[in-house]
């Protein structure tokens, strides 16, 4: 990091080279033998990983879930996509996704000092509709990933998981989670019907999370499995997933932010924060304006939607107050930041996933931000993370 001359014009380049960058969606890759202590318990229904003739893969509760996404980081920069591997061996991934001194030392080639950590295998846990191993599996996950970080807690922010199918379990475990050092937690970004985020059941969970300062992120590809449902409720296939899905995947989470603040759980948790992770930002322009239109011309509707108790308050009000948005290379949605407002702004590269800005981060950052005044820059790229996840310096 360097620092700007006094009185000189800052270009975005300068900007970013006199930032400590901090990426707000950052991932790493489970080794084979995480949740090997699960095998007493479990025996081979927990996560194992099982070479086949294609790669090697996580089997979860005997079904076949994902294999190793860190196998293709920067390749997308060299060849064409189609040459892209969805399954890969574990020898193949690089050790600085598994190793916090090689991770910090990668990141800081590719210009970035601090990174807020989300799993890669554990996103599709919430695909296996099996409580106790689901539940266990991210117990498990969370001691991982708060050693990885402990090696730097000042530059290593871990992100807990946790399994909502039980509400005071789930609790418990944010709780735990604040005390082994972790700086926020997952939760699933579509719950199954009967467990929306609309419900009165779960005030004591955004009340422990607005207690204990814990972001909460409904990161994109965990929808929850319906374990009411059983086996006929998984549906993963990592080979086979419809481009409409990619496309379209801001869908989920525009519904379970709009459950949040139309039931008013922001109105009662006024310090709560959610945040949208890894959904790009072009939806929110006509996502406000529909929250909004829909609660000044639209009846409330059921026994949850009411109208709130400030009358000067509008949907989009707490949108900008309560949630965050973790973003990445969106070409379009930063057009229209004054929508939405700068403070709700981090950007995250998610390495080392295929389709991580790694190594090529400071580069497309400078494109994407160009324009944009100093202030604004450093509030995205370290500002509102370092705020929301105690980041030092």
């Amino acid at each position: 990091m360097t620092l700007l001359s006094e009185g000189a014009p800052a270009t975005t380049a300068d900007v970013l080279r006199s930032t400590r960058i901090i990426s707000s969606d950052s991932h790493i890759i489970e080794p084979p033998g995480l949740w090997a202590c699960m095998e007493g318990a479990f025996g081979d229904r927990a996560p194992r990983v099982v070479t086949d003739e294609d790669g090697d893969w996580w089997y979860v509760d005997g079904k076949k879930t994902m294999s190793f996404l860190g196998i293709n980081a920067g390749r997308r920069f060299e060849i064409d996509s189609h040459a892209l591997r969805t399954s890969g061996r574990f020898s193949e991934v690089t050790d600085a996704a598994y190793d916090p001194a090689r991770y910090l030392a990668d990141n800081e080639r590719d210009g970035i000092w601090g990174s807020v950590i989300y799993p890669s295998q554990g996103l599709v846990l919430y695909a296996v509709p099996t409580t106790a191993v689901v539940t266990e599996a991210m117990r498990v996950y969370n001691d991982w990933i708060a050693d990885f970080c402990a090696s730097s807690p000042g530059r290593l922010k871990g992100i807990g998981m946790l399994n909502v199918d039980d509400i005071e379990s789930a609790t418990r475990e944010l709780e735990r989670c604040h005390r082994i050092g972790l700086a926020g937690a997952m939760i699933s970004v579509a719950p199954p019907p009967w467990g929306s985020y609309r419900l009165p059941d779960y005030d004591r969970l955004w009340a422990t999370a607005e207690a204990l300062g814990m972001p909460l992120s409904l990161h994109v590809g965990t929808d929850r499995a319906d374990p009411r449902v059983g086996d006929a409720a998984f549906r993963l296939n990592v080979k086979h997933v419809p481009p409409s899905r990619f496309v379209n995947q801001d869908y989920q989470v525009r519904i379970s932010l709009s459950e949040l603040i139309y039931s008013g759980v922001f109105e009662r948790h006024p310090g709560l924060k959610i945040g949208a992770i890894e959904h790009e930002l072009s939806w929110i322009p006509i996502f406000l304006q529909r929250l909004d239109y829909n609660y000044t011309d639209r009846p409330p509707r059921g026994p949850e939607w009411r109208r709130f108790d400030d009358p000067d308050m509008l949907p989009s009000d707490f949108f900008r107050r309560n949630i965050f948005v973790s973003f990445q290379e969106d070409p379009f949605g930063l057009r229209m930041r004054d929508v939405f407002g700068i403070d709700c702004l981090a950007w995250g590269s998610d390495y080392p996933h295929t389709e991580s800005t790694y190594p090529r981060s400071m580069a497309i950052l400078e494109d994407r931000l160009a324009g944009l005044a100093p202030a604004e820059i450093r509030r995205i790229v370290h500002d509102n993370a370092a705020r929301l996840y105690g980041f030092d310096g």
